[in-house]
Parts: structure tokens; C-alpha cells; sequence
């Protein structure tokens, strides 16, 4: 068999294992669908919690970081990173692709009056804006997946979750395939977004997204990155009008990284369901006492994180139980405020963007 064949027959092989072990539900239920849009609550935890920083002032400030964009430049803590060129598809370079997006969306914004900074790999300690959007294009190596995805970072403040939902809507009304069952750890542990980690990383208190395009392995994903950037960019640029419609600088407590509570699967087990309603898809079941990873908070649904299946799901508050054992570590808080008021706050980091490569 030539390796070609090989190649499309390992990735068939290997997108069927994932659906038919991680999802058995699924197969019963139909393909899940997208989480319905709304707003979402900060953690109860946060009840009338204000945090220690000043609101930006200003025009809406944007940060747009073209994925790998300067990586070998990365300080000495992120040093491991430099390396991190990106995917290839021969002379294409995912950098080039996700340069040319950035750009192409950054003109749209500046000609709207909105204040944009074209961020490095290198994020200044404590970034702040009123959002923040890493763009990148996925491996080339599974001709057969194709698709976008997103995601929010660990402990997504409310403000996070609403930028990844109207994102989300955007891409959903764009007729795009989506890679439904692809968001990884490694993206919500982005290390831009990891201020607990690293200096050089995003304040807590910035909105922000991963937003992986599509892949450069799937041929038609790759002729429609290469080709029409400006396509991508009309689709963020709808995204961060769905956000800005309900962004408010005043309502402080909703850029508070949330505190989730400690959960587990009720005495009866739980359902995890694609989106927050009891009529969508049904993905996988719990058993009694399983743990929950809590992501976020809709009204009576939560969001949780399966590493196991990488993929989050919604379970209803009544199926599940709080978690035996200590409580949280609630110092962490004072240390997010501290870090937070020696940020820097909506400091201009533009530098010139250099011309596009076509490959």
C-alpha cells in the first residue's frame, strides 16, 4: 500500500477510536451540537467580590497574537518554547497564515477606532486589554481532520467564557466544518494565558481565547488559509461584535477568574450533555462519586473538563454532590490581586508587522 494510503488509513483508523471509546454516548444520541449562547454566571464563590484593579479607560483596546509570531525571541522562562515554530506544509509555515489573519483583522479594527496591539510570542508581563485572541492554524499531519476550534483559558472568567461563546457563534454561522471533539489541554494551558506560572503571560484579568483556524494537513482547510485570510478575519471581526455588544468595563467582577467548587457524579451518576438544555445530545454517563472538573457556570448547568476524552461537556447542578475533602486554597486570590495592580495597563506594544510571505 503506498504511504500515502497509509497515512489516510492511520488518521481514519484513529478518528474512529477516539468517537468510539471516548463517546460511546455519542453514538447513540447523534453528533453533538454547539453550546447555546447566553450570558454566564461568575462562580458563587465570587458573591460580591471587587477586584483590585482600574478599569481600562479609553478606546476598547484589542491584543491579536499571530501564533508563534517571534517565539525564538521568548524570555528565559519559556526558553523550552523557542522551538515551537508552528506546523508546515511544505514552504506553507502556519506562522505565515496566522500573521496574515492578524493583519487582515487588525485593519478592519483600526479603521473602527479600536485601539490594537499586534502581541508577540512574547506576551508583556501582566497585558491587559478588553480582549485578547492568540490565533493559530493546526498540525498537518491527519489529512482527514479538518476544522476550527476554541477555547477559553483554565478558570475562564466570566468575561472569557462570553468572548469564546460569540466566537463561537461566528464560526458556527460560517458554514466552517468544526473540529468538535479537538480542544486540547494544552490550549486552555496556554502559556500566554498562564499568569500563575509565568511573567510573561496575559493579567487574570484579560479576556482571552485560543482560536485554532483549521488544519494545514486537510487539503481544503489549508487552500482556504492560504488563500483567503481575509475570509477568517470577517469571521473574528463577527465574533468581537457579538462580544463588544454586551461588554461593559463597569461589571469588574466578571473578569475575576473563576474559583470553581469541587464536584462529583450524584448518588444516581450524571449525564454530560453537549450544551446546557436536557434535550441535547447525551455524550457520556458518570458514575457515582466520579470527580468533575468544573470550567464554568450557566444558571444551573456547569461546564467540566474530561482530559481523558478531551473534551467539556454540561451537567445539570441536580446530578451532582460536593466533593469530600478540604476546602480550596482561597490566598490565591490575594496573590491574583497583586500581580493584577503591578500589571501593565493598556500600554501600546504595536511593532511593525513584517510583509506577508506568500508561499
Amino acid at each position: 500500500m503506498p504511504r500515502s494510503a497509509l497515512v489516510v488509513a492511520a488518521s481514519a483508523l484513529a478518528a474512529a477510536a477516539i468517537l468510539l471509546v471516548a463517546f460511546p454516548a455519542a453514538r447513540r444520541n447523534g453528533e453533538a451540537g454547539l453550546p447555546s449562547l447566553g450570558p454566564v454566571d461568575a462562580s458563587p464563590a465570587w458573591a460580591g467580590f471587587t477586584p483590585a484593579f482600574e478599569p481600562l479607560e479609553g478606546p476598547i483596546r484589542i491584543g491579536l497574537q499571530p501564533g508563534h509570531w517571534k517565539i525564538e525571541e521568548l524570555p528565559d522562562e519559556l526558553a523550552r518554547l523557542r522551538t515551537s515554530t508552528g506546523a508546515a506544509w511544505g514552504r506553507l509555515r502556519e506562522l505565515d497564515l496566522n500573521l496574515a489573519v492578524v493583519r487582515a483583522l487588525a485593519a478592519r479594527l483600526e479603521k473602527r477606532g479600536y485601539a490594537v496591539d499586534i502581541v508577540p510570542a512574547t506576551v508583556p508581563p501582566g497585558y491587559r486589554a478588553d480582549l485578547f485572541i492568540s490565533v493559530h492554524a493546526d498540525r498537518s499531519d491527519l489529512p482527514l481532520r479538518s476544522g476550527w476550534k476554541l477555547a477559553p483559558p483554565w478558570r475562564a472568567s466570566p468575561w472569557s467564557v462570553a468572548l469564546a461563546g460569540a466566537l463561537t457563534g461566528a464560526f458556527a454561522s460560517s458554514g466552517l466544518p468544526h473540529d468538535a471533539f479537538g480542544v486540547t489541554d494544552n490550549m486552555r494551558g496556554y502559556f500566554g494565558f498562564s499568569w500563575r506560572r509565568y511573567e510573561h503571560a496575559l493579567s487574570p484579568y484579560t479576556p482571552a481565547v485560543l482560536v485554532e483556524l483549521g488544519f494545514l494537513g486537510n487539503a481544503a482547510d489549508r487552500e482556504r488559509l492560504r488563500d483567503r485570510p481575509d475570509f477568517y478575519a470577517g469571521i473574528l471581526e463577527k465574533g468581537i461584535d457579538a462580544y463588544l455588544e454586551t461588554y461593559d468595563r463597569g461589571i469588574r467582577s466578571a473578569y475575576v477568574p473563576t474559583n470553581p467548587p469541587r464536584l462529583v457524579a450524584g448518588p444516581s451518576g450524571a449525564r454530560l450533555r453537549s450544551s446546557p438544555d436536557r434535550v441535547s445530545a447525551i455524550l457520556d454517563e458518570l458514575v457515582p462519586g466520579q470527580p468533575v472538573t468544573v470550567l464554568s457556570r450557566r444558571g444551573v448547568w456547569y461546564e467540566a473538563w474530561f482530559p481523558e476524552a478531551r473534551m467539556s461537556a454540561w451537567l445539570p447542578a441536580s446530578e451532582l454532590a460536593g466533593a469530600p475533602g478540604p476546602a480550596p486554597d482561597w490566598t490565591f486570590v490575594i496573590r491574583m490581586n497583586e500581580r493584577a495592580a503591578a500589571s501593565v495597563d493598556g500600554a501600546s506594544i504595536k511593532v511593525p508587522a513584517p510583509p506577508r510571505v506568500r508561499p
